[in-house]
């Protein structure tokens, strides 16, 4: 499974974000996770490594929305999660949370650059480099 996770807390974003990938792959192969509403941060880490437990495929994606602080990042991070920035103005969520060189940066608006990826490039992206770590652990 490609576990990859949109950071911040724009519904409008994660929303066109979730409806691209399940137009593309199919609704059964795309899942969303979203624990913001839990408020207890330790409740949400628990919840999330939960919900993300599945060792499927790598054509099954799961989407976690709504990521805003760092330890869930860590978490996510530990989990082999790809972290998804959405590239623009960076909110109060990106005060605390550091943007990695290999993060991906995200948007879904047809006005934007070149290196901000859209939905089905960031799957593609994130599957490439899965793929890439597969290999490197079967060389070893």
């Amino acid at each position: 499974m490609i576990l990859m996770a949109l950071v911040g807390e724009c519904e409008s974003e994660a929303d066109s974000f979730h409806f691209a990938m399940t137009h593309e792959l199919g609704a059964s192969r795309v899942r969303r996770v979203y624990v913001g509403f839990i408020s207890d941060l330790t409740e949400r880490l628990r919840r999330l490594r939960l919900e993300t437990s599945d060792r499927v495929s790598d054509e099954f994606v799961t989407l976690v929305v709504g990521v805003k602080t760092p330890e869930e990042v860590a978490e996510l991070r530990l989990m082999g999660a790809f972290i998804c920035h959405p590239y623009g103005v960076l909110t109060r969520t990106h005060d605390d949370i550091v943007i990695r060189p290999n993060d991906l940066l995200v948007s879904m608006k047809d006005s934007r650059p070149d290196h901000a990826l859209d939905a089905l490039e960031a799957y593609s992206e994130c599957y490439i480099r899965r793929r890439r770590m597969r290999k490197a652990k079967g060389a070893a």
